[in-house]
């Protein structure tokens, strides 16, 4: 409900000469500040919403490490970057909106518009399939309830993945712990109305659920690594080798995994 044009989703490039791979992918959450939308958050829970730009912050921080390594594969960098408004302008609990690739979408809550900027983004990410997509989240708070404050959750559409996201993030020192991602979860997000439901009115487990949605918007045949750090802002005394509560956890990771990637 912006009344200024001031949101898009902005890719960067990165080429060695030579490199006529195909390209990684990072992708990343940035909501510049968020009012919860029509699910107006009250005024303790706005206060810090101005952070919800962690996930592309974190993907832009990643592609430049991967610069100055002279990383040997190309990437490419999508962010997503908007402000989740009020107005008379505004989505409503119950529009049907169309993503990107014709998948249509019952809006339940207003404030879980991160997974609403990242299902256009994955979907033109695939435009062209990338070798491998990392999405990075402040997506759930019940990944917080999960996992408390230490570490970041992950889920992943390639099972032989889960044991090795916990090996790179033990081996970086920014923890990563997966969580189940199995085709039944589907059933919960069934519409009356529309292709998908873009949440559950209620029930536990919606960092598996975010994730389920998410994949609708990712081509089968793209490994798709998806972190949700909400779990890793508020971490007093900062977290892995940053001991500042402002450490840009995540960095570490996505270097980690793309030179594992690129390995396997």
């Amino acid at each position: 409900a912006s009344p200024n044009r001031d949101a898009g989703i902005l890719q960067l490039r990165y080429r060695l000469t030579g490199a006529e791979e195909r390209p990684l992918a990072l992708v990343g959450k940035g909501i510049c500040f968020d009012t919860g939308g029509s699910n107006l958050k009250t005024g303790g829970s706005m206060l810090g919403m101005h952070g919800d730009m962690q996930g592309s912050a974190v993907a832009l921080g990643t592609l430049l490490a991967l610069t100055r390594l002279n990383f040997p594969a190309p990437v490419d960098c999508w962010l997503a970057l908007a402000e989740n408004h009020i107005g008379s302008r505004a989505v409503k609990c119950n529009d049907v909106v169309t993503a990107l690739n014709g998948t249509t979408i019952e809006l339940i809550n207003t404030d879980a518009e991160g997974r609403m900027v990242l299902a256009d983004t994955l979907a033109l990410a695939c435009r062209k399939p990338p070798r491998a997509i990392l999405d990075y989240a402040t997506l759930t708070g019940a990944v917080v309830s999960s996992l408390g404050n230490r570490m970041a959750g992950a889920l992943t559409n390639r099972r032989h993945w889960v044991e090795p996201i916990i090996q790179a993030g033990e081996h970086c020192g920014e923890r990563v712990w997966p969580f189940p991602y199995e085709d039944d979860y589907d059933d919960d997000l069934k519409s009356e109305v529309a292709d998908t439901l873009q949440c559950r009115t209620a029930g536990a487990g919606d960092h598996i659920y975010a994730a389920r949605f998410l994949g609708r918007f990712v081509d089968k045949d793209v490994g798709w690594l998806h972190v949700d750090m909400a779990s890793t802002g508020t971490h007093k005394g900062g977290l892995a080798h940053i001991p500042s509560d402002i450490q840009g956890f995540g960095v570490r990771f996505g270097v980690e995994w793309f030179k594992r990637v690129i390995a396997e």
